[in-house]
């Protein structure tokens, strides 16, 4: 995929086809899928993104982040009964300082995202920052604003949604979003930097085996690794 660049100026206003609505149904019946199954042993979820804000196309991934800390084999536990295969799983930490998450890839562009290691600040705004809908609202079919990797902020109306600059309107996203003026200021920091320079990388992307132990393989990473070390023993 190539690089998506930021809109600076504009607005738009986008009205669903019958296709688009239909394609949107699938998506969130998929992600409410693996939610309910989560649900049911008492772990909420978040479903984030296109697929929370409305505003999907053919290349939509679903999206979903954990919200309680659990052993990574009780996540492949539970995912067994949504009978989805797991494709592949990885552990992921943006930087030094940031979370690390593990990654359960499953069929049908489906992303389960689960923690590592506990959140150092305000717990899960960074996902709320581009829409969020936890399992309830996912099922009572809800749709919320959010902002996109162009750095538009996409408010969901009756027929689709209305599109705006967020750069134009970064001081009133905050009661829009829900989230703190902080998350809002730092997101546009990182996503105009890496407009401006590219993405940098990922501190860790490991690619683990379906039949390895995410910890287990943390672990010797750690051993290796001073950083990883650190970040494991602020837990």
């Amino acid at each position: 995929m190539g690089r998506v660049k930021i809109n600076r100026t504009g607005e738009g206003v986008e009205k669903y086809s019958p296709e688009h609505w239909e394609h949107l149904d699938n998506l969130r019946k998929h992600a409410l899928k693996v939610t309910s199954v989560f649900s049911h042993h008492g772990i909420d979820s978040l479903t984030y993104g296109s697929v929370a804000r409305g505003d999907v196309n053919p290349k939509s991934d679903i999206d979903i982040i954990l919200l309680t800390q659990i052993p990574s084999y009780r996540v492949e536990l539970i995912l067994d009964e949504t009978n989805l295969s797991l494709n592949h799983k990885k552990i992921i930490q943006a930087t030094p300082n940031d979370i690390i998450k593990a990654h359960f890839e499953l069929e049908g562009d489906i992303c389960i995202t689960s923690l590592l290691t506990d959140f150092t600040s305000s717990p899960f705004e960074f996902y709320r920052f581009g829409g969020a809908l936890n399992h309830k609202e996912l099922h009572e079919n809800k749709r919320v604003p959010g902002v996109d990797k162009r750095l538009i902020l996409i408010e969901p109306t009756e027929e689709g949604h209305n599109e705006s600059p967020l750069i134009e309107r970064q001081y009133e996203a905050s009661k829009i979003l829900g989230i703190s003026q902080s998350m809002i200021d730092q997101r546009i920091r990182v996503l105009t930097r890496r407009d401006k320079i590219g993405r940098t990388g990922i501190f860790l992307n490991k690619d683990i085996g379906l039949n390895e132990n995410i910890e287990e393989e943390l672990r010797s990473i750690a051993r290796h690794n001073p950083l990883i070390r650190r970040r494991l023993n602020r837990k």
